[in-house]
């Protein structure tokens, strides 16, 4: 996984993948099949570990607006590493001639999208943030801006630039 999140899938080669996992060549093909399924297994893998993470610093604070706060700062922490996020560098690399790498992001989006926006109607059923728009539309425009931030944070805007703006638009909905 640390290979091709740091590489991205074409730059890592079968003897970075063998010297990463210490496997040969054969040892390789045999457990994975062949360089792509070794790559999705390696993405499922940072999508799952990403997500129970995320998931975890959601629960850990007592309103749902919190949660959202918290869940934005772990998301951009994450993007602003050296390697950024691995979900968006292959959704830039590989998805758009990919099929299997495009359902693959469009699966995790889609359970992103729906624990925040039940993240959302939690917050807006306590009154903290407005009841004005749907949760699932308030959760597509973060998701969206959290993609563009976590994209943007691999060299044009600093980290905390990109947070701040999300926090914004946060207070825009209260």
């Amino acid at each position: 996984m640390d290979a091709f999140w740091a590489k991205g899938y074409e730059a890592t080669s079968m003897a970075d993948l063998c010297s990463c996992t210490g496997l040969h060549k054969g040892s390789l093909y045999q457990a994975f099949g062949d360089k792509h399924s070794l790559f999705m297994s390696a993405l499922k893998h940072y999508a799952d570990s990403e997500f129970h993470e995320t998931a975890a610093v959601m629960n850990e604070t007592n309103t749902p607006l919190e949660n959202i706060r918290a869940a934005i700062d772990k998301i951009m922490e994450d993007a602003g590493s050296e390697k950024g996020c691995m979900m968006i560098n292959s959704m830039v690399e590989l998805a758009p001639h990919d099929p299997e790498v495009r359902k693959t992001l469009q699966g995790f989006a889609g359970q992103r999208l729906h624990v925040m926006a039940d993240l959302i109607d939690k917050a807006q059923e306590s009154g903290e943030i407005s009841s004005k728009t749907e949760p699932h539309k308030l959760a597509q425009q973060l998701m969206m801006s959290l993609a563009g931030g976590a994209a943007l944070v691999k060299g044009f805007v600093p980290a905390k630039d990109i947070r701040e703006a999300l926090h914004d638009i946060i207070n825009a909905w209260v």
